[in-house]
């Protein structure tokens, strides 16, 4: 699995290095285990969650793995807002590096500036320090700050966003390639910290013009590494995290990190005792240096026996994967876990954490010959021509964190030309002419560069012939097209990207269906209490099988606010449905049933959309009542929590759609009305609805009457016809749909007699 060409490392090089850093650092002298941490005397959050982490007792001291069969496309049709098309893959920890996320102002400035200035100081190093920030003062404070210690404030970019903590890897951004373009997968942080919660989606939206796609998972992302050859490496912490009382068995949750984030083998390491780390994480104690290389803590001896295992343990069963192992020291001063694994890389320089006085001011003497045996080892794991960087964490350490958790990379295009992603048509869609229908695309150029434009065209046959939607338009991710007269089964979307230097390439989309016909689209502006129904309040739990979970209805003034998408202020914003106050304990539910007008046996489409978002950033799911199954879920025919139809935490306005084109008639009831469930997963946070619609879609059938489909209405579709005759819903030969074969039928097959067009 590994390339092991660089191994194994002459013995004697560590030795050499350890004996030259410790004889240049300071006499060796066992630091005293008591000795006190200096600390900034400051209101900070700490990297410990609110009520502590969980943590089972009895959890299996070694690792284990978990593999998804199959898989690797990142498509499995059934997890809504994922990255759906394409090849999904996450770059690994150590992969080529772009510049690095930080968060500036709340909390251990001095470890944010020292970063800084070490990233972008030197001249021979290009990459760009993205730091977040609560305000312009907070910017010009930190540009002072970062003058002064020897950044460049040339490769400072500020990203100005209300935020709650310096905890940067853990708000949950994990960046991914899709099909070689850059893109976002968020997950899910302390309810207590919204504001941290939602940077991974602004980051993506707004800074970096990304997708961003919701992963319904709640995990710190600390507590996750991707390695080589789609592996990702993370603790027990996980399952804990995430319980199957929740909906999340251990199959959902590997599930979740191959759809999202491209993992086909997730390799479940033991979660050290909460006495020795309040985080749970697995970035304390182990870092993948490369993919040949790993760094795990060696707990010093007389220290927490379980501890003492579970790291002990891991380092044979790394081995048998291929890896070369070194082993800094690791120890606790009562519940302050000192840890030299809590690093990362970036390019050719790895950033370490040290806390005594000789390779960086401001630390504790006592550990210099702990620095030294670190600097040593890691200079030894990271081979020839990688800079370590040293950086002073005592002030940090207590709060459960060094380094690795306050910084994020950010990944950096290596390929020679641009990437590019055609997002939606995503195949299967029915586009109507006439109608304005929106073009997502993404696209990524070598070395994060701007592009200089796109082209986009449209074929009705396949790919060979194209025709011209617009040339030479700005990379914006989406353009509004109307779908010009033609017809297709078979229609393309091709996205054209191009360099500033004239490189390009091309991206196709899934086939998708062009025609004439009608959209309509049941909303509240009309019909609200009459053929559009509201409910609303709040559920003690989850229930996949009641389908009315709610009673209380909706007033007039509910409705008029969810009759159009205009709400622009705060939660407060008398335009939105402001759900009902939810007690503790409690989820915010609510109901919506719509009666489809016509037959519903000549649907095409039904796409469904909700606008709106949940309290403090909790995630607010939108599902649809099976009525084969008699229980909730997504579009796909499977059912249950977390089967959702798609999924948002934020906390301003996000839309959830999706659309559904096959089994159509397993979701309208006998009276052809369809059942929709808004639930928000997190207890007493209200949700804030601002929109709400279903859009039913009808082709024109270019031949209808063909029931054989061999492209010509002829004497075997009569005889179908004629064997259907009588009282026959859903028959081929009830070409009206009025659940009868009949005259009516009958003429109009005799009419379209002949070829087809």
């Amino acid at each position: 699995m590994l390339n092991s060409s660089r191994f194994p490392r002459a013995l004697t090089s560590l030795i050499a290095l350890a004996s030259m850093a410790t004889t240049a650092l300071a006499a060796a002298v066992k630091p005293p285990e008591s000795q006190p941490v200096e600390v900034e005397h400051r209101s900070t959050l700490t990297r410990v969650r609110e009520g502590g982490t969980p943590f089972d007792p009895k959890q299996r001291l070694t690792p284990y793995a978990v593999q998804l069969a199959g898989g690797g496309s990142g498509a499995d049709g059934g997890l809504a807002d994922l990255p759906s098309t394409g090849l999904i893959e996450s770059p690994a920890e150590y992969s080529p590096t772009r510049g690095v996320l930080y968060q500036y102002g709340n909390s251990w400035n001095s470890v944010v500036t020292a970063l800084v200035a070490s990233l972008t100081g030197s001249a021979q190093y290009d990459e760009i320090a993205y730091v977040v920030v609560a305000n312009q003062t907070t910017a010009n404070s930190a540009a002072s700050a970062f003058t002064a210690a020897g950044a460049n404030l040339s490769k400072v970019v500020f990203i100005i966003q209300p935020n709650n903590s310096i905890w940067m890897r853990d708000y949950g951004q994990h960046f991914i390639f899709q099909n070689g373009t850059l893109a976002v997968v968020d997950s899910h942080y302390y309810p207590t910290r919204p504001q941290d919660n939602f940077i991974p989606t602004l980051v993506g939206d707004v800074t970096l013009g990304v997708p961003t796609y919701d992963q319904g998972l709640y995990y710190s992302g600390g507590n996750f590494q991707p390695g080589p050859n789609r592996t990702g490496f993370c603790t027990a912490l996980v399952n804990l995290d995430n319980p199957t009382s929740g909906g999340h068995n251990e199959a959902l949750i590997r599930e979740l990190h191959q759809s999202f984030q491209g993992i086909d083998t997730l390799y479940i390491m033991p979660q050290l005792p909460f006495s020795v780390d309040g985080t749970g994480h697995i970035d304390m104690w182990m870092y993948l240096v490369d993919e040949n290389t790993v760094v795990i803590s060696e707990f010093i001896a007389g220290s927490n026996t379980t501890a003492l295992s579970v790291t002990n343990n891991a380092v044979p069963y790394m081995q048998a994967l291929g890896y070369e192992v070194f082993r800094p020291q690791a120890w606790n001063v009562g519940s302050t876990h000192y840890t030299y694994a809590n690093a990362f890389r970036v390019n050719n320089r790895i950033f370490i954490p040290c806390y005594g006085t000789a390779l960086a001011p401001g630390g504790n003497s006592a550990y210099n010959t702990r620095d030294a045996d670190a600097l040593a080892k890691w200079q030894a794991a990271a081979g020839p021509g990688v800079q370590i960087v040293p950086i002073q964490c005592s002030s940090i350490i207590s709060a459960a964190g060094a380094i690795h958790c306050i910084v994020k990379q950010v990944p950096r295009a290596t390929s020679a030309l641009p990437a590019a992603h055609v997002i939606e048509p995503s195949g299967g869609d029915v586009w109507l002419n006439g109608t304005t229908q929106t073009i997502r695309w993404n696209a990524t150029d070598t070395n994060n560069a701007v592009l200089a434009n796109v082209d986009l065209a449209y074929s009705l046959d396949g790919g060979t012939n194209w025709n011209t939607i617009a040339n030479a338009i700005a990379d914006s991710g989406s353009y509004n097209w109307t779908v010009p007269a033609g017809s297709s089964t078979n229609a393309l979307l091709r996205v054209t990207a191009r360099s500033t230097d004239g490189d390009t390439t091309a991206a196709f989309s899934n086939p998708f269906r062009i025609a004439s016909g009608t959209a309509t689209v049941l909303d509240f502006s009309s019909g609200a209490g009459v053929n559009k129904f509201g409910f609303g309040s709040q559920t003690t739990a989850w229930s996949s099988t009641n389908s009315s979970p709610v009673a209380t209805a909706l007033t007039a003034a509910n409705y008029t606010a969810l009759a159009t998408s205009n709400a622009t202020g705060t939660s407060s914003d008398t335009n939105r449905y402001i759900g009902a106050t939810v007690s503790s304990g409690s989820e915010a539910t609510n109901l919506f049933r719509f009666v489809l007008p016509g037959l519903t046996t000549d649907i095409d489409e039904i796409k469904v959309r909700w606008e709106g978002f949940s309290a403090n950033c909790t995630q607010v799911e939108l599902y649809v009542w099976n009525n084969a199954l008699s229980q909730w879920g997504d579009f796909q025919g499977r059912s249950g929590q977390n089967r959702y139809v798609d999924a948002f935490a934020g906390n301003q306005d996000e839309t959830l759609v999706a659309s559904l084109r096959t089994n159509i008639g397993n979701y309208i009831a006998a009276d052809g009305s369809m059942r929709f469930l808004v639930y928000a997963e997190r207890a007493a946070d209200e949700t804030f609805h601002d929109y709400m619609s279903v859009t039913v879609v009808r082709a024109n059938d270019a031949c209808t009457g063909d029931t054989d489909g061999n492209g010509t209405i002829d004497g075997g579709d009569l005889a179908s016809l004629l064997s259907d005759w009588g009282a026959c819903s859903g028959c081929s030969g009830d070409i009206n749909d009025d659940g009868a074969v009949d005259g009516v039928d009958l003429a109009a097959l005799l009419s379209a007699w002949g070829a087809c067009p």
